[in-house]
């Protein structure tokens, strides 16, 4: 029996190491780009949200809030967002973020008591 040499060893090692990062590299950059999506979601729907909040505050009571344009905008999002999410995170973001939309455009909203709510998304 032949000892096995020093460079077969850094062969098989090299090549067990090259199939490991072919199977495992995808899953990861996958999860990464989850995680960057759902970071972006929320920073995007926070910005959202607070610029309804501040329209609907500059609201007088005569206003209809849904008519604003930021609460178009941010309507269509959540609309888009409805065909599009499959992740559970993200549909759970997407339902407190319609929660909180529809307590900006309800006619007595608590402006601070949601900015509140907003801030600790």
């Amino acid at each position: 029996m032949d000892p096995v040499s020093l460079p077969e060893w850094f062969t098989a090692f090299a090549e067990i190491s090259a199939v490991a990062v072919a199977l495992f590299l995808p899953q990861y950059q996958a999860h990464r780009e989850r995680k960057t999506s759902f970071t972006r979601m929320r920073r995007v729907t926070k910005g959202m949200l607070y610029a309804l909040a501040h329209d609907r505050a500059a609201c007088t009571e005569s206003c209809d809030s849904s008519r604003l344009e930021s609460a178009k905008e941010l309507n269509l999002y959540l609309q888009v967002a409805f065909l599009v999410l499959s992740d559970q995170r993200e549909l759970d973001l997407r339902e407190e973020v319609a929660r909180l939309y529809r307590a900006l455009t309800s006619p007595h909203a608590d402006i601070q008591a949601i900015e509140q709510e907003i801030a600790l998304l």
